[in-house]
């Protein structure tokens, strides 16, 4: 069955590029120049997903409408206006992505395909509640016998969770080919080292909030410019502070969701120094939280092995010597031992 997608836009040259694209990608579209036209066709239709420009029709408010309305609905948000304090809005209220006109057409299949498996992840999310819910009443009835299926219904849950982490982790790097695995090799290189912290003696739990932090540790870039994130030269002064403000936007972007709320202080302080000289908050030593701090050593070590617009990547041992550089000032020295002494950059090295 083709997917159905509604185009709100008052252009009605730009609903026709939408359109044009969607329909050779096999969208059944239907098309609302105002918010009063697509509330009547949201209430007589089913859609897969909404696109929805921002100024003209009102798309903040029909973004709260369609929230509200219709929970698991994606909608992504189009503008002719790159405006970071908007985009950061409009991803709390609920938008799957924030896309730039002009819309090329390869960007915009990649963030419905993305928005219509957030919606599928939604909808399974609700599901697995609905269940688990249903099966904790049963448990109170059938006691103990009903364990097993209560830790089922569970583990889905988190699956579902852990799955959503994925989604925004992938978001954050189809904005950057560069950082393609990125998240992912940090949350394995992290979780490697707390393991072998054996102050930290961590639970089950504690281990899933350095995860979960560590694939989100750079979701705030979803608000940070293209031209400055793909940029091949040096970086400006301005470009530079504005790509330190990513910290403070993933911690603005992921606030509103409670699961993801422990783990706030990784995203927003994975670039402070040991010696208080990071960013954005300053923060010395042990003020600094321990997940941060272990995500500052294999955030760094990762980038420095990997290819960037403006440089080729570092070799291992150029990583390593950086690292035992800035021992101390830039790192936990704690965290570089272990990091370095048990040789954990062999296990995901690109």
């Amino acid at each position: 069955m083709a997917k159905r997608a509604l185009i709100i836009d008052d252009d009605e040259k730009a609903r026709s590029i939408l359109r044009v694209h969607l329909d050779k990608a096999g969208y059944l579209t239907s098309e609302a120049k105002d918010a009063e036209t697509a509330y009547k066709i949201l209430e007589e239709n089913s859609f897969e997903v909404v696109t929805c420009d921002i100024r003209k029709v009102g798309g903040i408010k029909v973004l709260e409408h369609i929230k509200k309305e219709y929970k698991t609905l994606p909608v992504i948000m189009l503008t002719g206006f790159v405006n970071v304090e908007t985009a950061v809005e409009v991803m709390k209220k609920g938008a799957v992505d924030y896309l730039t006109k002009p819309i090329k057409k390869d960007e915009l299949l990649i963030a419905l395909e993305r928005a219509i498996q957030h919606k599928r992840l939604l909808e399974e999310e609700e599901a697995a509640r609905v269940n688990m819910s249903r099966e904790l009443e049963e448990a109170v009835k059938e006691s103990i016998e009903r364990t097993s299926e209560l830790e089922r219904a569970y583990s889905q849950l988190k699956r579902a969770n852990f799955d959503m982490v994925k989604t925004l982790s992938g978001a954050i790097e189809a904005k950057d080919p560069f950082t393609k695995g990125h998240s992912y090799r940090v949350s394995q290189l992290s979780l490697e080292i707390a393991k072998r912290l054996n102050f930290l003696n961590l639970s089950e739990e504690q281990l899933e909030i350095l995860e979960y932090g560590s694939l989100l540790h750079d979701i705030g870039k979803i608000g940070i410019k293209d031209a400055v994130l793909k940029k091949t030269s040096r970086l400006t002064t301005k470009e530079y502070a504005h790509v330190q403000r990513h910290t403070i936007i993933g911690e603005e972007i992921i606030r509103p969701v409670e699961i993801f709320r422990p783990a706030l202080p990784l995203l927003r302080n994975h670039h402070e120094h040991f010696d208080g000289r990071g960013y954005p908050d300053g923060l010395k030593g042990k003020e600094i939280n321990i997940y941060a701090r272990i995500i500052a050593v294999t955030d760094s070590f990762d980038a420095m092995t990997s290819d960037r617009p403006y440089r080729k990547a570092l070799t291992v041992e150029e990583a390593l010597f950086e690292i035992r550089r800035v021992r101390g000032t830039q790192f936990d020295p704690q965290i570089v031992d272990v990091f370095i002494g048990d040789k954990i950059y062999d296990r995901y090295i690109i």
